[in-house]
């Protein structure tokens, strides 16, 4: 061996010394499968002890606990399912509780707990009565037989009417289409259910009267979902470009009555602040029974101010971010003091009270009627039926401007009576003073 080791040139092998230990081999655990130590043989080496202890664990049976019931007892036996109709026999393991006297009494006594799922549809049917006064239609193309055989799919396939379309084959008949038999079997059935409750009133809420079946609307709904899924990518983008356009219109509209806006509470502060001068002395009202050389007393004040005339131009639904949707008195922008959701009729209402509070005054409850006739002069109905931003801003202006005309107008009366009574107390005192001044010419 040595010679030939010579004349290949092969290495000498090396010395026993010099070899590797080889690894030492581990050796499967009794009780594992050879599946379970093939996953973990190359991995940590196994504590053989602690694997033994813990399958011996596993392998103990743990006792069944005593309940008030008893003992917890598992056996197989035979049931039937009440949902069934052919009479199917089955064997299933049923939970038991076993007292001290070794009876076991079922934890589920009587019919077959999950019967109670099996839940169908009402299927309506007529007697002979019923389709001669109810049903029979000589305009319609259905006959007795096919309806018959209509209503026993129906119960058959429990109201699917698409697996029924999809099955549906009757000799001699024309063909139906889906809307076709719903349309018919839902006719039957609501022309049944009124007859047999006597009146609409009692069925209200039923969804066969309260929402009949629409064969045409059902046909519509299903062209147009077609027409949605036929379209291409080159029509998906012209749509696109259409909806980019209109948003583009919309913003440029917002913008423009943003600034109309800014514009005319621009103008209302410049008005505000040319009006900021003390205002000029009432007119003094003589007071009825005084006499002549009594100081008349001075009439109200009235909180008329012209810039409150200054309304927006138009208003819109839709407000920028952080802009509340509701609107005071002065048709601003509002933020009501204690957070949540409002009603915006109900808020408008509170703001007509406050607003006939600010322009008319004190004298806003007896001035109801005037306003009211004065809204009847314009043709104008109170109050606004549907309470959007852009209605109820538009009424909210109205109303203001129809106050401060009435509130013009109950100011020019006023003044017309003061200066008709001063004309009354002028013209006595000037025929006194001519008679005293022939008085004294008589003495001289």
């Amino acid at each position: 061996m040595a010679d030939a080791r010579d004349i290949l040139g092969a290495a000498a092998p090396l010395a026993a010394a010099e070899r590797k230990a080889k690894a030492p081999v581990v050796k499967r655990p009794e009780g594992m499968s050879r599946e379970a130590f093939e996953l973990i043989r190359n991995s940590n080496p196994i504590v053989t002890t602690q694997l033994m202890e813990e399958l011996k664990k596993g392998k103990k049976e743990k006792p069944n606990k005593p309940t008030g019931k008893g003992a917890v007892v598992w056996r197989a036996l035979p049931f039937l399912n009440q949902a069934r109709t052919d009479g199917l026999q089955l064997v299933h393991w049923a939970k038991g509780f076993k007292d001290a006297n070794g009876r076991v009494r079922d934890a589920h006594e009587g019919d077959y707990p999950f019967a109670k799922y099996n839940k169908k549809c009402p299927v309506y049917r007529y007697d002979e009565e019923e389709w001669a006064s109810l049903i029979v239609n000589p305009e319609s193309n259905w006959s007795r037989e096919e309806t018959d055989h209509l209503l026993g799919m129906v119960e058959q396939f429990d109201q699917r009417f698409i697996v029924i379309a999809d099955r549906w084959e009757f000799p001699g008949g024309p063909p139906r289409t889906l809307e076709d038999l719903k349309e018919r079997y839902y006719d039957i059935a609501r022309k049944l259910l009124i007859a047999r409750e006597g009146t609409d009133a009692t069925l209200a809420n039923h969804p066969l009267v309260k929402a009949p079946y629409n064969a045409a609307q059902d046909r519509q709904r299903k062209a147009a979902l077609m027409s949605l899924l036929d379209r291409d990518t080159s029509q998906e983008d012209a749509d696109n470009a259409v909806l980019e356009q209109a948003r583009q219109i919309e913003e440029r509209r917002r913008a423009e009555q943003v600034a109309a806006q800014a514009a005319a509470q621009a103008a209302a502060a410049a008005r505000r602040a040319a009006t900021a001068a003390p205002p000029a002395a009432a007119p003094r009202v003589a007071t009825p029974g005084a006499p002549p050389g009594v100081a008349a007393a001075p009439g109200p004040e009235s909180s008329f101010d012209p810039a409150y005339l200054v309304y927006p131009a138009s208003f819109d639904n839709q407000t920028q971010p952080g802009v509340p949707t509701l609107l005071s008195p002065t048709v601003e922008p509002v933020r009501p003091e204690r957070p949540g959701v409002y009603a915006r009729g109900v808020f408008t209402r509170a703001m007509v009270e406050q607003q006939s509070a600010i322009i008319l005054g004190q004298q806003a409850p007896r001035l109801v009627k005037t306003v009211e006739a004065a809204f009847a002069e314009l043709g104008v109905p109170l109050p606004p039926r549907f309470n959007s931003r852009a209605v109820t801003g538009a009424y909210l202006a109205m109303r203001g401007e129809v106050l401060h005309l009435v509130e013009l107008r109950r100011q020019q009366a006023a003044r017309s009576a003061a200066q008709r009574t001063d004309a009354k107390r002028k013209t006595p005192g000037d025929a006194q003073a001519a008679a005293k001044r022939q008085k004294v010419a008589g003495k001289r």
